[in-house]
């Protein structure tokens, strides 16, 4: 009976064996062309750290996106430091939130710009490219229902326009 046991398991285990992977149509199999290596801080083989940077950034927009999501924002960032942030979102059939400077003591300003409320809501702002990010967390109790929170998307900002969505 063991014997039956290590042979049913010596079995098993050798179904396991890994299989080569197919290799893509024009590329040789041992190739690694399509591998890309990281980006290297020179000879030294290491990455570098992204620059820690301020940001500004001033809008007063209207915004509805594909979705049927509309709403308005008031943001004036300067050097990182929040000036003026207001925002009013609303998801039909699901609620709206309502964000204000006032409800919000700013905690960080690098990497990233951090708002941070009652109840551990936050509102975090970051710079990618040409646009800024504005992203909420954990605000249930500024929007009607609390559960609309679940459906509010980051607000992107076009630094060169102004233009939200």
């Amino acid at each position: 009976m063991k014997r039956l046991l290590v042979l049913a398991t010596a079995a098993a285990l050798a179904g396991c064996s890994a299989l080569p992977l197919p290799s893509r149509p024009g590329r040789d199999a041992g190739s690694s062309a399509g591998i890309e290596a990281p980006a290297t801080g020179g000879a030294s083989g290491r990455l570098k750290p992204m620059p820690l940077r301020t940001f500004s950034v001033s809008t007063e927009c209207r915004f509805r996106d594909e979705t049927g999501n509309f709403g308005t924002a008031t943001v004036e960032v300067v050097n990182s430091k929040v000036n003026a942030f207001k925002a009013e979102l609303t998801m039909p059939k699901r609620g709206s939130c309502r964000f204000d400077l006032a409800q919000f003591r700013q905690t960080q300003a690098l990497p990233s710009v951090e708002l941070a409320g009652a109840r551990d809501c936050r509102v975090h702002m970051w710079e990618q490219g040409e646009q800024v990010t504005v992203a909420f967390a954990n605000c249930y109790h500024l929007c009607t229902p609390a559960s609309a929170q679940d459906y509010v998307w980051p607000l992107l900002i076009d630094k060169a326009t102004g233009r939200c969505d």
